[in-house]
Formats: C-alpha cells, structure tokens, sequence
C-alpha cells in the first residue's frame, strides 16, 4: 500500500494497525506458519519492485516465487548496516520532495557507526501499533492503562507538559521523565513520582532500573512494584534480572528489538522461551557461513516494513533458538557479534564468554570489562547492598580464576569498585568495551 499518510492522520492509522495485530499471543503453530509464510511470499512481491532490493534478486537468480516460508529467507543475501546506510542515502538525495514526509531515525550507535535511516508514516504508525501490543501481550491495557516512562530520542515529549485532555478523562494515561534525572539523588524523585503515580506498567532502560534498586536498597527506600516492567533499549542477563526482580516485583516482561526493527520479541513474565511477533517479523538464525542454525546470529525481516523493508537484516547480537511444530522460539538473546577481546599476536575471541564470568558468584549487582590495551583489561563492579555472601576481595580472586582459565597471564586486570556503572553516551550500558583501536590491530 504505497501512499504517504499525513502526520496528523499518524494516531488514527496507529490505532488501524492495531487493530489488525494480534493482542494475545498465538498458540495455534499450523496457523502461524501458514499466515508468516503468506506475509513472507508479500513481502519479496513488494520487494522485487524496489530497486535497491531488485538488485539482489537478480544477482542471485531469485523471484518472489523463490519465498514462502520463513526458512526461504536463506536463500536471500544478508544486509548489513553499511548496506542500509548507502541505500538509506542514496533514497534521501534523489527524493527531496519526499523528505518532509519521512521521518529521519538513527540507532544509538552501540554496535559501531550510528545508522540513519528512512520510515514512513505509515511504517511509524505500525511501528507504534506494534509496541502498543506487544504491552498488551503482556496484560497492558492501552486505553485504562497507566504507563510511566522516558523520554526517548524518537520521541520528544516535554515532561513538563501536564495531561492531554483525553487523559484527563482517564484514558491512556502516561507519564514520561527524562532519564537525564536517573543519577545522584535525582534518582530519588523518581522514585517518588514512581511511588505516587503507581503505573501498571513501567518503562525504562535496564541501567537505569538497576540503579533504581540499588538506590532503594542503599537508602532503604520503599519503591513501587508495578504489575508489568520492561527494561528496554538493552538486554537482561541472570544477574540484572535477579537484582530487578527483588526490587520492582516478578511483573518482568523482557521485550528485545532495535531502533530500526521495532519490538521483534518478547518474554513475559515467568515464561522460559520468547516469542516472535509472528505477524509482523521473522527472526532466523544463521551460522558463520549464513545457514539456519539454532545458536548463531540473530537476522530480522520486517513483514510490516514496505516502502523501506529490513530484509534478512544483521542486527548484531547472538541467540539461540528452538523449533517447535516449525515455529522458532528464542531460549536466549546473548549479546553482540562484535564485542570482540583483542589480542596482540592471535585472532580476536568473542566477549561472550566474559559475560558468563559473573553468573558463577553472587553479591554482584553490575559490571562491565573494558579491555584498555592488549594486556591490561579493567573490571568495573558495583556490590549487592543487600548480599555480603561474599567479600570483595573474594570476587576479586573468583574473576581472576575465571579470567586464568580463559586467558592464561594474557592480561593484567584491575578492578574499580563503583556505588553505580554510569550508562554510555548514548544512554544505553555496554557490559563490554575495547579501547583498542581497530588500526591498532
């Protein structure tokens, strides 16, 4: 449906794709595959017509016909950033007419060089749509529900501004802060708006959550537990998830997706697998060599995605997946592709493997590696106010035992102990960074 819907028009079409969306999660799997399958073959017709995209199919002896499940999507070329980034360009400088209509979005740039790139109202509306149900999925209502979030970089919502009248009757309440205030003893006023407007659902970046429960505790404060929260912008691992949920209550929902992609896959609460949101993407893993594996690289196709479709799209990071009745799960979402450790006389190895470091000690409630050189890698930790099973000193000597066993002497490690891991530029909190230059390499 090729047509530029006005700015003004964006709620009402939002509200159109919702409508259309699933609100609860599909336990029918011949229904799943048959309508992915049906939305897969639309999708490389839509495709087939784009030239950027057209290229592709050609190049590889391919046809829409070529495409009717999800598992055909192998057959089609992984994109990458980079391709996006010249497509992304190209499409701006040779439509300027077209701009205004566009909006113009960038990632964060916490897997590199930040990406810019091109949606339409009517790919922004379904987005939104989108993120409206995957709340739903788990039990938000969007018109008498209370949702209490931040400021996001998409979306410039002056906090300050009191309610619209449509909330003033009652009706899709919200209240936005900036995250700006989640440091120091800002964090204590919002833990006191938290207190006062008692959302049904919570919305903030996972550092920031963190730091919430570890003010609270520190401080004794009492801190609202929410029916639903989601930590979103960055993953969960075991040890945020247990700090979060002694803190905010076992309403967790985790809900993985990027900037570009929109929410793709969700977790609620007390369940053990993820859900792809079988309606509007496909989630497949791939291999090193891009065949379809259950433990490798996560690549997203947006079946909503028309005038700009994200076809077989790297998004960075690893998962691994099970398949039931043929309809993929995801059992973990582990991190990215390209924190890689670097060596001085080897090949780089991922940095995966650090993360699992701290699932094995309790009394840790954050931390972050930073490889500073070839030989010296820096460990960043915040204690668990409210577990002394252990002493510094004995995590200390835990990680160096750990870090031994992976890299021999290769590195000398120095620890830093923080009260709180402040969060990168760009708001989010990597649990790795290489300081190593990739000229340097």
């Amino acid at each position: 449906m090729a047509f530029v819907i006005e700015k003004k028009l964006k709620n009402v079409m939002t509200f159109y794709y919702l409508m259309k969306l699933d609100k609860k999660i599909p336990t029918d799997r011949a229904f799943i595959r048959k309508r992915q399958g049906k939305k897969v073959h639309e999708l490389m017709e839509r495709a087939y017509k784009i030239p950027f995209y057209r290229k592709r199919f050609d190049e590889n002896h391919l046809t829409p016909d070529d495409f009717h499940t999800p598992e055909d999507l192998v057959k089609f070329p992984v994109t990458t950033r980079a391709d996006l980034r010249l497509w992304m360009q190209e499409e701006y400088e040779k439509n300027p007419k077209k701009r205004k209509s566009w909006t113009i979005l960038s990632t964060s740039g916490s897997s590199g060089v930040p990406l810019k790139f091109i949606q339409t109202q009517r790919e922004s509306a379904c987005v939104d749509a989108n993120w409206i149900r995957v709340l739903m999925y788990a039990g938000y209502h969007p018109l008498r529900g209370k949702l209490f979030s931040f400021v996001t970089s998409h979306k410039k919502i002056d906090p300050k501004k009191g309610d619209s009248i449509i909330q003033k009757f009652g009706f899709m309440r919200r209240k936005v802060v900036s995250e700006d205030n989640c440091v120091g003893d800002g964090i204590r006023d919002i833990i006191k708006d938290l207190n006062e407007y008692k959302p049904d659902v919570l919305c903030f970046r996972r550092n920031c959550l963190v730091r919430m429960a570890l003010y609270a505790k520190r401080h004794n404060l009492k801190i609202y537990k929410p029916k639903l929260y989601t930590p979103v912008s960055e993953m969960v691992d075991d040890m945020t998830r247990k700090i979060l949920t002694e803190s905010f209550g076992d309403g967790l929902f985790d809900a993985y997706g990027s900037s570009e992609t929109g929410s793709c896959i969700i977790q609620l609460p007390g369940e053990e697998l993820y859900y792809i949101n079988s309606d509007t993407h496909v989630v497949n893993i791939y291999d090193e060599d891009n065949r379809l594996t259950d433990d490798g690289r996560v690549i997203v196709t947006t079946l909503f995605k028309k005038d700009f479709p994200f076809i077989n799209y790297e998004i960075g990071d690893r998962a691994t997946s099970v398949t039931l009745d043929g309809v993929r799960y995801i059992k973990s979402i582990q991190g990215r592709v390209n924190d890689l450790v670097k060596h001085e006389n080897s090949p780089e190895t991922s940095a995966l493997y650090l993360m699992k470091i701290p699932n094995g000690i309790v009394g840790i409630a954050q931390f972050k590696f930073i490889q500073e050189s070839y030989h010296d890698m820096r460990i960043l930790l915040v204690k668990d106010p409210n577990n002394n099973a252990h002493t510094k000193e004995e995590i200390e000597s835990f990680f160096r035992k750990k870090m031994a066993e992976l890299f021999n002497d290769e590195f000398t490690l120095h620890f830093d102990w923080l009260e709180v891991i402040p969060p990168d530029k760009n708001g989010k909190m990597r649990c790795f960074a290489c300081e190593i230059p990739d000229e340097a390499h």
